[in-house]
């Protein structure tokens, strides 16, 4: 069968097929005279048996191990051949087994650099699969865009890498983000100031504020400071979130930021976040540690609810004095 026949037949995506079988040697198509990826019966069991490991809990790559680990064992029992994935096959995909972050992030890197978007996505397929979500953001995906950044000041790689590459992660954290309104949780807004475009970052923390049970209110890059102000008066949130990575892109609106500073907890990110700017508008400073300042804004939160708790019942006891 062909690759998007056993991805119906099991229901796993054709990218996360293609990861499987590229990263640890899951799968052992044919060729057909035409040139296509044919898959047998042996590979669907395979991919099944890997699905059925991962609802207990085991990551992909200890799966796919543990499955062709069983395989050999079979093999060796019955007398027959190597089986897929021994080390007699001498198969170079068991070099690629390994994902660990710098190796996924340079492997992104290429595949960003050859603008191929189905590499990019069995890349990515590796990250989140075999890692936690918070794992894959803050050890991949986050040393990655620094990285793209890096290059592209260099040269290295043009704006047309640098585009691809964000619409292909931001594709991919918007899957994540389709619990953001549900549940009873602390009330962020995230954005990015005018003149700022680049999100992913406050998109990747939102992700993880989110996964933190957090409710989402994100407003994306390039938002007026006015919008902002309108969007936080209306939700009441317990954390407003900008990110920029200039200075000028706070100080270019400081009035309007300190008077949203007074009236709900600001909180500035990103390389623009510098000690003047924090005292030129009175707000409060997240750092690189994404994972950390999910903690930080968490904690402030739950302060800063416990207090108003406090003042409503004390105001409910000087009533009832009173009374």
């Amino acid at each position: 069968m062909r690759i998007g026949e056993l991805a119906t037949r099991v229901g796993v995506s054709t990218h996360v097929l293609r990861a499987w079988e590229s990263r640890y040697g899951l799968l052992d198509p044919v060729r057909s005279p035409g040139g296509y990826r044919l898959y047998g019966i042996d590979d669907e069991r395979r991919v099944r048996e890997v699905l059925v490991l991962r609802e207990q809990g085991v990551s992909a790559m200890e799966a796919a191990r543990q499955v062709l680990a069983a395989e050999r064992a079979g093999a060796a029992a019955t007398g027959e051949g190597p089986a897929l994935g021994s080390e007699e096959t001498g198969d170079p995909r068991r070099d690629t087994m390994r994902a660990d972050p710098p190796v996924l992030v340079a492997q992104l890197l290429d595949a960003i650099t050859a603008l191929d978007e189905d590499r990019a996505h069995a890349v990515l397929d590796t990250a989140f699969l075999d890692r936690s979500v918070e794992s894959a953001i803050v050890d991949v995906l986050v040393p990655f865009f620094v990285r793209v950044g890096e290059m592209w000041e260099l040269g290295r790689i043009g704006i047309a890498q640098e585009h691809f590459a964000s619409s292909l992660v931001r594709r991919r954290l918007g899957a994540l983000s389709l619990t953001w309104g549900i549940g009873t949780g602390p009330i962020a807004v995230i954005a990015c100031p005018p003149g700022e475009f680049h999100d992913i970052i406050p998109l990747s923390f939102g992700v993880l504020l989110g996964r933190a049970g957090w409710r989402i209110r994100y407003l994306g890059p390039d938002t007026p400071i006015a919008s902002l102000t309108s969007a936080a008066d209306l939700v009441r949130p317990d954390a407003v979130v900008l990110s920029s990575r200039r200075p000028s892109g706070f100080r270019a609106h400081g009035p309007a930021l300190r008077r949203l500073a007074q009236n709900h907890p600001l909180w500035l990110a990103g390389r623009g976040t510098t000690p003047r700017v924090l005292e030129e508008i009175g707000a409060q400073h997240l750092g690189p540690d994404l994972v950390a300042d999910v903690a930080l804004l968490t904690t402030a939160a739950r302060e800063r609810r416990r207090s108003r708790e406090d003042e409503t019942s004390a105001a409910t006891s000087d009533s009832e004095r009173r009374a």
